[in-house]
């Protein structure tokens, strides 16, 4: 079998298995099961988390640390492939099981050669095989369980498929590559009564959550724009729902959206403005509101 032949086989065998956050039981055998006939020490550091560590034999004190991400996402797949997912509402979608395929042939390509060509690998290599990526959460308990300092890993490689690249390219570039992704949930409470009863009263005193939501979209888009004046940012809202009816104020809306940043100082900034935005809108509206950001990373 070649190199390539065994890449597609690996991928398309984990892309039939798809499995959720850290619930990974039959993509966890299907890893084991390749590293097993290798000679790496195979560990769990963490809840549903697998490492493979390959000693050089070089007495090397350091280790290249190679990651994969193992979770799918809840999308029924509907591409009718001959490998498509047999896991109902579950579907590798964001390349994962390519990923972990890439790993995988790497970590065979690592025993083969340090079992043919002693000497010529000079680091010792750990794989990381990580679960929990979409839902966030995962990369957290494996830096937090001390597998890297276990293992002198002072270096480590992430990599993600990019269709948009040509085949056979690799592509890079200086400082950050990829952006705290932080979900950020808003919900606006205001009160629901007919239109008719609104004639005559004071945008301040109308409780209206769908203007409130509405206010607040216009406003954290020139914020956004303000704060990318300064560095890469970004905020928007994909999500907008508000109201039961079309004769009635909105009593409620639920605003959903993602907040990407480079740094720490972004993104307090950026979640101080959302919030001084949004505090805004509904103060102008007489509505109030909850907001929640997830923390990311």
């Amino acid at each position: 079998m070649t190199e390539l032949q065994e890449l597609r086989r690996y991928r398309r065998d984990l892309h039939r298995i798809p499995e959720l956050d850290f619930d990974l039981p039959q993509t966890i055998a299907y890893i084991e099961g390749v590293l097993a006939p290798l000679a790496c020490e195979v560990t769990h550091p963490c809840p549903s988390c697998v490492c493979a560590f390959f000693d050089a034999g070089t007495g090397a004190a350091h280790a290249t640390a190679i990651r994969a991400d193992m979770d799918a996402l809840p999308i029924a797949e509907a591409t009718g492939a001959a490998f498509a997912s047999t896991h109902p509402g579950k579907m590798h979608a964001c390349g994962h099981d390519g990923h972990m395929a890439m790993a995988l042939a790497a970590a065979t390509y690592v025993d083969r050669t340090i079992r043919e060509q002693p000497g010529a690998i000079r680091r010792n290599v750990l794989f990381v095989f990580q679960p929990a990526e979409e839902t966030t959460g995962g990369a957290k308990t494996v830096c937090e369980s001390g597998v890297f300092e276990r293992y002198g890993a002072d270096r480590i490689f992430g990599f993600h498929v990019w269709p948009d690249l040509p085949a056979g390219t690799l592509a890079s570039c200086p400082g950050p590559l990829l952006a705290r992704s932080s979900e950020t949930h808003i919900h606006i409470h205001g009160t629901s009564i007919h239109i008719a009863k609104t004639y005559g009263v004071p945008v301040e005193e109308s409780h209206d959550a769908a203007l409130a939501a509405a206010k607040f979209l216009v406003s954290e888009r020139e914020l956004m724009d303000e704060l990318g004046a300064d560095e890469p940012c970004i905020g928007k809202f994909g999500l907008l729902q508000a109201g039961t009816v079309c004769n009635a104020v909105a009593g409620e809306a639920h605003v959903a959206g993602s907040l990407r940043v480079f740094t720490d100082a972004m993104f307090d900034r950026a979640r101080e403005g959302v919030r001084r935005a949004l505090d805004e809108a509904c103060t102008a509206t007489g509505c109030t509101y909850d907001l929640d950001f997830a923390e990311g990373y």
